[in-house]
């Protein structure tokens, strides 16, 4: 009678071990099937045509062409002189826009492209509505070629603001290359 006291609980042991390890397996094999299932129900079909382009932002970035210099020298104030006319400069842009701008030049058969702000007191620019005034006091920039760039503001920000466009000051933006604010400007940065 002991011997089957032994005996009897072991094939229920072995019973309640397979049940549990079925029942492992039956859960593995649902979460399996549903696996499947979601990848090879889930697939991507075609791609539909593209919408319209939608109208320019008013936040576009202008600029002129390459404007070919002629500063006379003006001896009433000593200085080489040129009034550009500018219709996209507003009293908008002037309060709220940033304005960058370019010289170019050929030297020893290399042409050269520097901003207006790096040149430090070669060149003096004055940024009025509708116009951009050019000095220089010891240099004719007649045959220069001459390009400015606006950056119209969005948005107003008050004085914990960073003051930033794109992601630089308007003091960065001007110390930049012209290689560097196009790469800038045109998003490919």
């Amino acid at each position: 009678m002991t011997e089957k006291n032994y005996i009897a609980p072991i094939p229920v042991l072995l019973i309640i071990y397979k049940f549990y390890k079925m029942k492992h397996v039956k859960i593995l094999l649902a979460v399996a099937t549903i696996v499947i299932m979601g990848m090879v129900g889930c697939s991507k079909g075609n791609t539909g045509p593209a919408g319209p382009v939608g109208p320019a932002g008013p936040d576009s970035v202008l600029h002129s062409s390459w404007i070919t210099l002629n500063t006379p020298y003006n001896a009433s104030d000593s200085l080489y002189e040129e009034t550009l006319t500018a219709p996209a400069i507003t009293q908008r842009i002037l309060d709220s826009g940033v304005i960058l701008s370019y010289v170019q030049y050929t030297q020893n058969s290399v042409v050269h492209i520097q901003s207006i702000a790096s040149l430090g007191s070669f060149i003096f620019e004055d940024f009025i509505v509708g116009k951009i005034n050019l000095a220089s006091p010891n240099f004719d920039l007649t045959s220069y070629l001459y390009r400015y760039i606006i950056i119209p503001g969005s948005k107003k920000i008050n004085s914990a603001g960073t003051g930033k466009v794109y992601g630089y000051t308007p003091e960065e933006l001007k110390a930049m290359s012209y290689e560097q604010a196009e790469q800038v400007l045109s998003g490919n940065n």
